[in-house]
């Protein structure tokens, strides 16, 4: 049996929104809301998955995740 933490699962959703719009840049806010998660929980997801090559981040007023 396979078995997935609770972040891992989160990671999978938060993926998930990101894939519907992959050329579009997402605040971490806006993925919170798309996935129907809490914003903490959203950010503490994204820094793994963009240290791990699976997001790229951006910084400043139009920063986000892509």
């Amino acid at each position: 049996m396979l078995r997935i933490t609770k972040l891992t699962d989160y990671a999978t959703v938060v993926l998930a929104a990101l894939a519907e719009q992959p050329l579009r840049v997402h605040s971490a806010a806006e993925l919170a809301e798309r996935a129907r998660l809490e914003l903490p929980t959203v950010s503490k997801v994204l820094k793994p998955l963009a240290h791990a090559g699976l997001v790229t981040g951006f910084r400043g007023a139009s920063g986000g995740y892509k």
